[in-house]
């Protein structure tokens, strides 16, 4: 009689019900942490693109004030000096002369007849815009410029072939960023006889002239644009006194303050530091509705008037706008004017 042995078949380990849970548990936890880090990564993604999309008119706008201010001139030269300037007596001397004209300041004290917002600065710069056929092939010629920040509706930029229809209530009044710049043949800076060659507020002529329905010397060049804030400063060491604690500027001011021996005289500032603050369309259409449709003041009465308080100003106007859940960019740069041969003003004695 045969015996057959019995073979003991291993059997193999299996999870437990406990066990399948558990690992369940785990994995349903890694997933939901993955997902909601590949979410935040979107929304940031998302936001980041969405600021840079919102500001991005402004940023253009900013690069072009940039330019165009490094490109200011005055294109000096040196000429006789008369006794209270009489040309008919026996010159004294030389002195800096000059046909043109460099001005910052308040735009409230420089324009009249609008609603104006903090600085602006007009100046000239061969930048070559003509409208005349003729012209526009030569680059260099002389141009005003000028940037300045108005509040108004957006009448004037709906197309003309619908003037005919009523926009008044779809009329958006909006902080915009404007931008002055008469063509070439329209310079008002020089004129038929030496009074109005040596105007010092031929800008504000030709802006009002536009805000009365007439040629339209300016452009809007981004919406939102609340602050822009121009600052003419020295080259020199710290310590020196500043150039313009005012935040004004003019090398035509002598005339008015019959001071010869004025600093800015026929010179323009080695270094201009531009400031502009904008905010976002959401933020300002919010900000409208709990203002019951009405637009409100975002820059406080007397912020940026005095160069020493510049720090605080930007961060009181930075304050107010984070309590008003105002999105906002901030853009700054010191731009130096290629075109300045700052003196001494030891050197007018």
């Amino acid at each position: 009689m045969k015996y057959q042995k019995r073979v003991k078949r291993r059997t193999r380990p299996a999870f437990t019900l406990l066990e399948l849970m558990v690992s369940m548990t785990v994995l349903a936890l890694i997933m939901l942490l993955v997902f909601q880090m590949l979410d935040t990564t979107q929304k940031t993604f998302q936001g980041s693109r969405a600021r840079a999309s919102t500001f991005k008119e402004a940023r253009v706008a900013f690069e072009g004030i940039t330019r165009r201010i490094g490109q200011a001139m005055l294109n000096t030269y040196f000429d006789y000096k008369y006794p209270n300037n009489n040309p008919l007596s026996t010159p004294t001397g030389y002195e800096r002369k000059s046909d043109l004209h460099f001005i910052s300041g308040q735009a409230k004290t420089l324009l009249t007849g609008g609603k104006y917002s903090t600085h602006c600065v007009f100046f000239q710069a061969p930048l070559g815009f003509s409208l005349r056929p003729e012209n526009q092939s030569l680059g260099s010629l002389l141009n005003s410029w000028g940037y300045f920040i108005e509040r108004g509706d957006d009448r004037d930029q709906i197309p003309q072939f619908l003037s005919s229809y009523n926009y008044s209530d779809a009329s958006r009044e909006r902080y915009r960023l404007m931008e002055f710049r008469p063509p070439t043949e329209n310079m008002q800076v020089y004129g038929g006889n030496l009074r109005n060659r040596y105007s010092t507020d031929w800008f504000k002529t030709q802006i009002n002239l536009q805000s009365a329905g007439g040629v339209p010397f300016s452009r809007p060049l981004a919406e939102n644009i609340i602050a822009l804030v121009i600052e003419p400063k020295r080259s020199d060491k710290a310590g020196v006194a500043a150039l313009a604690p005012k935040y004004e500027y003019d090398s035509r001011r002598f005339q008015q303050t019959n001071n010869p021996r004025d600093e800015t005289k026929h010179q323009l500032p080695p270094l201009v530091e531009v400031t502009m603050v904008a905010v976002d369309e959401q933020s300002v259409l919010r900000n409208e509705q709990i203002n019951g449709g009405t637009l409100e003041e975002l820059v406080r009465v007397g912020l940026f008037t005095n160069q020493s308080q510049y720090e605080s100003d930007l961060a009181i106007l930075e304050r107010d706008l984070v309590d008003k859940r105002i999105t906002y960019r901030v853009f700054n740069e010191t731009v130096a004017i290629r075109a300045s041969k700052f003196s001494d003003p030891q050197f007018l004695r």
